[in-house]
């Protein structure tokens, strides 16, 4: 009797300090990117990019819809191309929540509907000669749970841009962005 009770007792505990399953949110959430100041990427080779611009993206369906401008430079400080870019479709969107910036010298409270995040995008880039596939990726810090692969030497608030066959800005490099929840 003593080891059924003690069965019994170990069964219950696991199940009361088992973790819960995460519950996906299945609700429609739109947002809105706002990138006018400069965001910028780094290639392996020492090019940068620099990216300003607009998107207005929903999750639970996933679409975009936005612009905005690219310009690519070379690491001598030369300007190699650039043009605009047109958001085609969202690819993910990673919240790290709303509300709130940590930094080491203290928080800082924001409107509850400033909110940060990974959002990856397929973009269509148009140049002088012609138009190119290309996946943009912007990072914004805000929220209660950037991970910490966001605050690393190649990794911080900003944009990357990967254009296969032509070049692969990797790296983010500072930036201006903010992305506000609208529903």
């Amino acid at each position: 009797m003593r080891r059924l009770m003690l069965v019994v007792l170990g069964l219950a505990a696991a199940l009361v300090l088992a973790p819960t399953a995460a519950v996906a949110d299945n609700a429609t959430h739109t947002y809105m990117l706002e990138m006018e100041g400069a965001n910028f990427g780094v290639a392996a080779n020492g090019d940068h990019v620099t990216i300003t611009g607009h998107v207005d993206f929903s999750v639970n369906p996933k679409s975009a819809e936005g612009s905005g401008s690219f310009t690519h430079t070379a690491s001598n400080g030369n300007v190699v191309g650039g043009g605009s870019w047109q958001a085609t479709a969202l690819l993910d969107y990673q919240s790290y929540g709303c509300g709130i910036v940590h930094f080491p010298e203290g928080d800082v409270i924001l409107p509850p509907n400033f909110c940060g995040g990974k959002i990856k995008l397929n973009v269509t880039l148009t140049t002088p000669r012609g138009q190119l596939p290309a996946t943009m990726t912007v990072i914004c810090i805000i929220g209660p749970n950037p991970p910490n692969s966001a605050f690393g030497p190649n990794r911080s608030e900003g944009a990357m841009l990967d254009v296969p066959g032509v070049i692969n800005f990797n790296h983010t490099a500072g930036g201006d962005n903010v992305i506000m929840q609208t529903s």
